[in-house]
């Protein structure tokens, strides 16, 4: 269960860093696949920035999860958490706002995938420990 948590927390980790870094350091490129131009103004670059520190720092701190048997429980629980958010996020726009890119549909089809696997874990972790 130890290994199959971790390579659902590399997974987490790498994905979280590669959309984080992919925002904070070309944002023009990363949102010009989803059809988004942060250069029309400074603003709006500003505000899609601004998120890739925040999934950087998650990213790392899944991956953190992965060596640090203390903190991967946490680790598992923020990766639900944060995945289902995004999810959620994202049906809620589909909703208000009208269907996005297909970029865009995809990233979220994965993040329900991520959040549920977490999901997964957490509730296989949990019948272990009561059995």
């Amino acid at each position: 269960m130890v290994r199959l948590t971790q390579a659902y927390l590399a997974l987490a980790a790498l994905t979280a860093l590669f959309v984080g870094l992919g925002m904070l350091t070309m944002p023009t490129a990363f949102y010009g696949s989803y059809g988004i131009d942060p250069t029309l103004s400074p603003s709006l670059a500003s505000e899609l920035r601004s998120p890739g520190v925040l999934l950087t720092t998650i990213g790392l701190f899944f991956g953190y999860g992965i060596i640090s048997p203390q903190w991967r429980n946490f680790a598992l629980w923020t990766a639900a958490v944060f995945y289902l958010g995004y999810a959620t996020a994202r049906t809620l726009s589909l909703a208000l706002d009208g269907i996005p890119s297909s970029g865009l549909l995809a990233a979220g089809a994965f993040e329900l995938a991520l959040g549920l696997a977490a999901v997964v874990l957490l509730i296989i972790q949990r019948r272990t420990i009561t059995a």
